[in-house]
């Protein structure tokens, strides 16, 4: 899929956005969701990791992951995708 670079307003915790994209007379709505994901200063980097990783691995599958972003007062921003969306009718 191609990827195209929208800026959105500050989230809070589990709200969702969605995305109206009209292609070739045809619109499809597309979910995002974004988390917060504790990065805790005191913990190893390897166990941060390890923690992330199984936070993502245990996700709801009818979400998929798009984006991890940067690190900030404690909180790491990672952002979902839903797998299938409704298309809707232009």
């Amino acid at each position: 899929m191609s990827q195209i670079c929208i800026n959105v307003p500050s989230l809070q915790i589990q709200q969702t956005i969605d995305v109206a994209v009209t292609v070739n007379g045809q619109k499809r709505v597309m979910n995002y969701r974004v988390e917060t994901f504790a990065w805790p200063a005191d913990l190893s980097a390897e166990r941060r990791i390890e923690r992330l990783r199984a936070f993502i691995g245990s996700y709801d599958a009818g979400w998929e992951l798009v984006q991890i972003g940067p690190a900030a007062g404690g909180l790491i921003p990672v952002m979902f995708r839903q797998r299938s969306a409704p298309r809707e009718q232009a």
